[in-house]
């Protein structure tokens, strides 16, 4: 990866190009010999993936972010009832995640302009590059959508080449996120079927292979896949409510019906990502996620009463021969074996005071650091303590279990295909087995594992189940319903991907979620249904903000406006 790192430096420098109001300030930095002697369309590649990887990647701002906004409205966080917790990270972390996708959509810009700049002999050396940038775009304006609706994308990010802010201003517009959502299933669909044709300039692939810090490492097939199941994955996403559904199961019905032309994620060795890489900070995501999970005293690294009812857990928190094999490599009990999550029908202070009494208990036991709530697991993804994590652990955008399950929905629920039960279940025993491994993988693989332990504190015994009982806990859950489904897709993201465990439930109402009511925060006293525009929009940018705000709020927040694709309402109070 050394090359590829300096080329980072070039991604840093073009960056800066975003608060510049000249072309010849551009000119200068593009050209300036301490940091490169020519940056072209290749290392602006690896500038778009490196900007975008604060929110692509497994690092610590995401995590930090996600657990108290999707994660925590998802129903994958621990919920403890603190007040204020419907508010999510806080609006200056809103405003991070919509400054940094539009630095994104800038350093894509920044590459069609000189791709577009280029003689006609240069272009197919790096058409790839175009394609692939635009990729990665789409993947975060996706994320974008489900989380603020309406977003400007068409005349965003022209500043550098245009030098004017009063034009650059007037270009940033809102786009309608039904009309943005169409153009991504097209655009990916162009991208697939360039990829297709195996025609790529062999210059090009050279050249892929050394600005590429993915797993695929250039490997055309691998982002092949990529692609199609990135396609899958925002095709399910419209596929079930919405003005993009047909649009939406006509993507999926290309994709299921034509494999070879469109090849998807099939195993857990074809997972798209980035390697973690303990050298570079950026790239360390075990330090990063230990950070944040251990961050508030542990309690962004807990886990929900719906995670542990969807692993089967019995309801006295000790696993037994029902309980999904997953459980010992997803999640760490406490000094008595027990696997307790926050229990949401309970006051903050009586959650915070059961957890205290339990502490000075283990203490007296000489058990000194225990947690009483379950948490995320520690050799796999947690760590040991903050800035202590796995050194092996992988930032995975999109893994194999994902598409599978989301290859069974699409069958049960006939999404452009006819519906079909019996490869709705294959596609369901194969999405569990491949969650079941990866999972495994990443505890056995940690750089924190240690044979026999189920924890870095080894309170129970680790027993790894054989092929035999997998398939017997499979049997066992199926049912050919969405919400077996949904349950085991939205599980299979969990902390991994906190956001898309958010948008299957906002999308389907499953898994059944139950929050009570925030009465102190009277503003926000349930979950939202979605994200409001930051405070840099309504400062910047008040004009086409404040259409905007026309056109979607329902109520002044928009916090608790409902998306297009989405169900009204997602989740259940205490009480109803």
């Amino acid at each position: 990866m050394k090359k590829i790192f300096s080329a980072l430096f070039v991604g840093m420098a073009l960056t800066s190009l975003v608060s510049s109001c000249s072309d010849s300030s551009f000119d200068d930095k593009y050209a300036d010999p301490s940091k490169t002697s020519k940056v072209g369309v290749p290392q602006t590649f690896t500038a778009v993936m490196f900007n975008a990887h604060t929110w692509m990647d497994m690092t610590y701002y995401r995590y930090y972010c996600q657990s108290t906004t999707s994660g925590l409205f998802g129903g994958i966080a621990g919920d403890n009832n603190n007040k204020g917790r419907f508010q999510g990270a806080g609006e200056s972390r809103f405003n991070d995640r919509w400054k940094q996708f539009y630095g994104v959509l800038t350093q894509h810009r920044v590459l069609q302009a000189a791709y577009d700049n280029l003689s006609e002999e240069e272009k197919p050396i790096n058409e790839v590059f175009v394609y692939l940038s635009r990729t990665i775009v789409y993947a975060q304006l996706h994320e974008m959508l489900s989380l603020f609706g309406d977003v400007p994308f068409t005349g965003a990010g022209t500043l550098p080449q245009t030098g004017d802010y009063e034009d650059a201003k007037s270009k940033a517009v809102y786009d309608d996120d039904v009309a943005l959502y169409k153009q991504i299933l097209s655009g990916l669909k162009e991208t697939a079927d360039y990829l297709a044709t195996g025609n790529i300039n062999a210059a090009a692939l050279t050249s892929l292979k050394s600005q590429d810090y993915t797993i695929a490492s250039g490997d055309i097939s691998m982002w092949r896949k990529y692609v199609n199941s990135l396609r899958l994955r925002i095709a399910l996403h419209l596929a079930t409510n919405g003005e993009c559904a047909a649009e939406a199961k006509a993507t999926i019905k290309e994709i299921l019906e034509n494999t070879s032309t469109y090849p998807t994620i099939d195993s857990n060795s074809e997972n798209m990502g980035v390697t973690a890489d303990t050298q570079k900070d950026d790239f360390n995501f075990g330090k990063g996620f230990s950070q944040a999970m251990h961050s508030a005293s542990g309690q962004y690294g807990t886990v929900s009463q719906a995670v542990l009812r969807a692993l089967n857990l019995p309801a006295n928190g000790i696993p037994d021969a029902t309980t999904d094999p997953r459980l010992q490599v997803m999640c760490d009990c406490n000094p008595d074996g027990e696997y307790i999550a926050y229990d949401v029908t309970k006051s903050n202070s009586d959650i915070s005071n059961l957890a205290s009494e339990k502490n000075t208990e283990y203490a007296n036991r000489q058990l000194t650091g225990s947690n009483y709530y379950c948490v995320v697991d520690s050799q796999a993804i947690v760590g040991r303590g903050e800035y202590q994590g796995n050194e092996n652990l992988p930032s995975i955008w999109i893994n194999a279990a994902e598409v599978s399950l989301s290859k069974a929905e699409a069958y049960l629920m006939g999404y452009g295909v006819a519906a079909d039960a019996a490869k709705a279940k294959d596609y369901f025993v194969k999405g569990v087995k491949e969650s079941n491994e990866f999972y495994w993988n990443l505890k056995k693989k940690s750089s924190l594992y240690v044979a026999g332990n189920d924890s870095y504190k080894a309170f129970r015994p680790l027993v790894e189940p054989d092929a035999d009982d997998v398939d017997a806990y499979i049997a066992s859950i199926w049912a050919a319903d969405q919400k077996t489904i949904c349950t085991q897709l939205w599980l299979n993201f969990f902390v991994m991907n906190e956001l898309e465990a958010w948008n299957v439930v906002r999308r389907t109402g499953y898994p059944e979620l139950t929050f009570a009511k925030d009465d102190i925060i009277a503003a926000y006293p349930t979950p939202p249904g979605r994200l409001p525009y930051p405070s840099d929009e309504l400062t910047y940018n008040a004009a086409n903000c404040q259409a905007a705000i026309s056109t979607n709020y329902k109520e002044s927040t928009g916090y608790y406006s409902t998306l297009f694709w989405a169900k009204e309402k997602y989740y259940k109070m205490l009480g109803e």
